[in-house]
């Protein structure tokens, strides 16, 4: 299941939001334009998978995060979507 995330506050919160994440839970980040933003892992303290879509909904890219992560993560593509989701080993 995913959260969706359109207005700016609740896309700045992102993942703050959840202390801790399901494996079978998320976000979905809904961008009215294509976008280039980065996103900031360091205050979350789980692993996250993080996937970036096209306005087709196809992956563009996707990366795993660490917890507590200090690299910014990007696409070199413009994207529309953005979905993360928790990954608890």
């Amino acid at each position: 299941m995913l959260d969706v995330l359109m207005s700016d506050k609740a896309k700045q919160q992102g993942l703050k939001r959840y202390p801790l994440l399901a494996d079978d839970r998320g976000v979905i980040f809904v961008y009215e334009k294509d976008n280039m933003s980065k996103y900031d892992f360091s205050e979350i303290g789980y692993q996250c998978r993080i996937l970036f879509l096209d306005s087709n909904f196809k992956t563009i890219y996707q990366e795993l995060t660490k917890p507590y992560q200090s690299k910014l993560v990007s696409c070199t593509q413009p994207f529309k979507y953005v979905i993360e989701i928790g990954k608890n080993d």
